[in-house]
């Protein structure tokens, strides 16, 4: 007879635990002897420990052992039973032991065996190293993951793992599908398992959406895919394309057609799906492309596995130049085709062989028919928009050559107003102007004097640029006939020590009056940096 446990001091007070057949170990503390002692009674008598845990519980089972187990008690009865093992077979692959695929028995019952990897030929080998390289963490992470017992499973380590995947370039349906499959075989520990105490780590994790796929072909893209696709030496393959493209069925159900279960007459055939046996419309030309096709005497529609038309596929893709094109895609195709033909989100549905229309919703958002009309019913009256020259050479020889060609506009502005006499900015015009200066301005003619647009738009002709010319005060200290010879060069609020600008000489017009010397050249200063000097 076992020993029962007793009581022991722990930190001042009494502690009392067990060690019950599920494997976990219960405690509490106390405060008197008497009713810790009472407790671990208690508890030994409540335990239904008449019923083990599978595999012993978590703090015996190792995550591959979980997977192993779960695999032939809940994965085996799932139609993407093959996909499932693909996953679980990751983490058997790191801790060495054998791999699981499904078979059939003498009465055609599907069935999970296992089997070690054989040797593959040298180039094959070599291709898978490579693929496998590119994700050699998350392969190492596996690994680690599926020796650990899965009691010591936290949530951070799934974290891990799952950062681990993101940062090697899985995508996030991948990720997703990987934490949904541990997800479902630790619940199912806590229902089905008896594994009392255990709680799952991936509780808090929160598992993304996958994206929505939309794909297209152009009508080149399109007729290139039909030739290569019609160029198959199977004589099954091409109706296959065509049926999945105008159902919008799936490889598996497109290969589990069979010529018992389908009515040309009645146009419908009975497949399963991922919901279980649907009653599938057939369309007239999908009746007319089945009644031509010769039949196998195993009674299947289409007498091809899964590997056959993926490596049709794969041909014909690639001669079609879409290699990014799947097999799944076409399903995609077929719909959006319903989709902007018309057909509402009800019908889709129901062609789709969904439980509601969410998909078909997408699809038809996709597809926008009503939106377009829209667009282009009020065409006529969206005001037309300019749209910019092409863009030549790079962003950085585009932005150079821009400011280039407004620095000379600006340059040939100034000049051409320093040759006129005339104080204006580079938009050939000054804020100080009045209206009246501006008209005079825009009215001149290109025989004008200087002085005549001094006296039109009140401006003095021997000012600087950028600045408005203003009647220097008459100085006491200088004779009256040298007072206009006084005016100065640079603006009178310019700094001393500001960065010093280029200067500019010029012949200007003659001011006129007898004490101008209408040969000699006059200077002005330009406020233009970094622009060299010309004579």
């Amino acid at each position: 007879m076992a020993k029962v446990p007793q009581p022991f001091r722990y930190r001042g007070r009494w502690r009392a635990q067990v060690t019950l057949k599920n494997g976990t170990r219960p405690l509490d503390d106390f405060d008197a002897f008497a009713d810790a002692k009472d407790w671990i009674a208690k508890t030994l008598a409540e335990a239904t420990t008449e019923h083990m845990p599978e595999l012993g519980g978590p703090v015996k089972a190792t995550l591959a052992q979980a997977l192993v187990h779960y695999a032939g008690l809940n994965s085996i009865t799932k139609r993407g039973v093959d996909g499932e093992l693909n996953r679980i077979n990751h983490y058997l692959a790191g801790t060495d032991m054998p791999l699981l695929r499904t078979a059939k028995d003498e009465k055609g019952a599907t069935v999970l065996e296992t089997y070690k990897p054989k040797p593959q030929p040298p180039g094959w080998q070599a291709h898978n190293d490579r693929r496998r390289s590119l994700r050699s963490k998350t392969y190492q992470a596996m690994a680690e993951l599926g020796r650990m017992r899965c009691s010591t499973i936290t949530t951070a380590e799934l974290r891990r793992f799952m950062t681990t995947m993101q940062k090697e370039g899985l995508s996030d349906s991948t990720i997703q599908k990987e934490i949904a499959l541990l997800r479902a075989m630790f619940n199912v520990t806590i229902k089905e398992w008896k594994w009392t105490g255990f709680e799952s780590p991936t509780l808090t994790l929160k598992l993304g959406k996958s994206a929505a796929r939309f794909v297209f072909l152009t009508p080149e893209q399109e007729q290139a895919l039909w030739q290569a696709v019609g160029k198959c030496d199977n004589p099954y393959f091409w109706p296959l394309v065509v049926c999945g493209l105008e159902t919008t069925m799936r490889k598996g159900s497109l290969l589990a057609m069979r010529w018992d279960k389908t009515d040309l007459v009645g146009r419908v055939a009975q497949v399963p799906s991922k919901t279980g046996p649907v009653m599938q419309p057939l369309s007239k030309h999908i009746v007319i492309v089945l009644s031509d096709m010769p039949r196998d005497a195993s009674g299947m529609v289409f007498p091809m596995t899964k590997n056959a038309v993926q490596e049709a596929w794969k041909g014909a893709r690639d001669n079609a130049l879409v290699p990014w094109l799947q097999f799944k895609d076409v399903r995609h195709l077929g719909a959006t085709e319903y989709a902007r033909r018309g057909v509402g989100a009800q019908a889709l549905r129901k062609i789709l062989g969904h439980k509601t229309t969410h998909m078909a919703d997408i699809y038809v958002n996709l597809a926008a028919s009503d939106v377009l009309n829209a667009m282009d019913s009020t065409a006529k009256v969206v005001p037309v928009i300019q749209i910019p020259p092409p863009a030549v050479g790079t962003a950085a020889d585009i932005v150079n050559g821009r400011r280039s060609a407004r620095l000379v506009k600006a340059l040939e502005v100034r000049m051409s107003a320093l040759r006129s006499g005339v104080d204006v900015d580079a938009n050939g015009r000054s804020a100080s102007e009045s209206e009246p200066q501006l008209k005079a301005h825009s009215k001149a003619s290109p025989g004008q004097t200087a002085a005549q647009l001094v006296e039109a738009g009140g401006k003095d002709a021997d000012a600087p640029l950028g600045m408005t010319a203003r009647k220097p005060a008459p100085r006491r200290d200088v004779p009256a006939a040298s007072q206009k010879d006084l005016r100065p060069a640079v603006p009178a609020e310019a700094d001393s020590s500001a960065t010093p600008v280029a200067t500019v000489s010029l012949p200007l017009e003659p001011l006129g009056g007898a004490a101008d010397d209408d040969t000699a050249p006059m200077t002005n200063v330009v406020p233009f940096k970094r622009r060299p000097r010309v004579a």
